[in-house]
This record gives C-alpha cells, structure tokens and sequence, in this order.
C-alpha cells in the first residue's frame, strides 16, 4: 500500500516509531539557542559559532522527525513515475476534493505564510543562525499579533496537514494527533522559557510589550 501522506519520505518509514524522539531532539537543540543573553555574555564569539551549527540542526531534525510522523510503517513506495502520477492523481488529490478538506488545506498554506511572514521580519539570521547581544526587540509586523509566531505557524501547519490526511493515524501508540498534542504543549514550554530569558534582557520594554501582545495565540 501506498504512505497515507503524499509527501511521506519512503526512507524514513523504518523511523516512525521514533518520531517523536527526532522532533523533540530538534526541538532541545532550539531551547539550548534560546539562552542568547546569558550563553552570549560569557562564551562572546564560540556562542554564535555553536548556534549557529546547533540552530539549523533543531530546525532539520524538528521536520524530519515530522515527516518521520507522517510515514507509514511497511508501505510500499511508488516505484515508477506512473506510480507517482497515478498515486498523487488518485489518492492524493481525489481523497482532498472536500470542502472541508480545501478549507484545512487553506489552513496550512496560511499557517506556512503567516511563518514565512515571520521569518521574513526577524531576518534569516535571526531565525535560522543565530542572535547577537544587541539586536533590538522586533514588535512589528506578526510580532504585533503574537510573540512568538513562528511558533504559531509551526503548530498550525502540523495540525491542518494533519487534519487533511489522517487515515490509520489516529489509532495506535504513535498516532499524528498525540504527536501534535506533544509538539504543541513542547512549543508552549519553549515559548515561555524565551519570555523569561527576554525579560531579563530587555527588562521593562519587554514587560510592555507581553502586556499588549499575547504569548502564542491571537486574542
């Protein structure tokens, strides 16, 4: 049979049941870059090296664990182009014609956009490498909707990608709705955790800014 997901990756079916293990190791290396102010003032250059090794990492290893999620376990991968055409033909796009299932895929490419929106203000550096000891606090844009978008965007696009084709993966042990369950109260965990370390860094501009500008979902 077929991967329930169109875009499930053959070779990572052998990993699905560490999944959760692969996301949630990316997701560590993203706290360990999350401590900027105060790995920053004392390592100064060796910092910014380490991040920037250890940031794309998490951000690598959160994607392939989520694709590692989608894959089905034993499925056999289309072999020939005609495979894929007649796979992405039949049961990727026909089991999609829903009006349903056209509004969570609007819900995804807007969840994708509204993260692009993000990285788009904060600057490639900043969101993929690392972040300098004096870089300003960012409040335009979708940081004036939440402070952590990015975040936002990550848990939206799981959740309606999920939504579009869930087939078996709502039963068993490792199932796509459990592991965004976890990723979200992970992210949840993770946004707080950077909140503390800006307010210790940008003291009472910060404090001003989480009392008009809510933690990760809109008002």
């Amino acid at each position: 049979m077929f991967p329930i997901y169109p875009f499930s990756v053959p070779w990572l079916w052998p990993y699905h049941d560490c999944a959760p293990l692969i996301w949630l190791s990316g997701l560590v290396c993203l706290w360990l870059t999350r401590y900027t102010h105060q790995l920053a003032s004392r390592w100064g250059g060796r910092y910014y090296w380490a991040s920037a090794f250890v940031r794309p990492l998490g951000v690598l290893l959160t994607v392939v664990g989520w694709l590692a999620v989608s894959a089905e376990p034993g499925g056999m991968a289309p072999r020939s182009l005609q495979d894929w055409l007649n796979f992405l033909g039949w049961h990727g796009m026909l089991s999609m014609l829903s009006w349903l299932n056209v509004l969570r895929c609007l819900g995804a490419v807007l969840s994708l956009g509204f993260g692009l929106w993000a990285i788009a203000v904060l600057g490639l550096r900043r969101s993929f490498l690392y972040r300098r000891l004096d870089d300003s606090l960012i409040t335009r844009g979708p940081y004036s909707i939440v402070r952590h978008p990015q975040f936002l965007s990550a848990i939206g696009v799981t959740f309606f990608s999920a939504q579009v084709f869930p087939g078996e993966f709502y039963f068993g042990p490792n199932t796509v709705m459990a592991n965004w369950v976890l990723f979200t109260a992970a992210l949840w965990l993770l946004a707080v955790l950077e909140d503390r370390e800006l307010a210790v860094h940008f003291g009472v501009e910060y404090e001003d800014y989480a009392r008009r500008v809510p933690r990760l979902f809109p008002n």
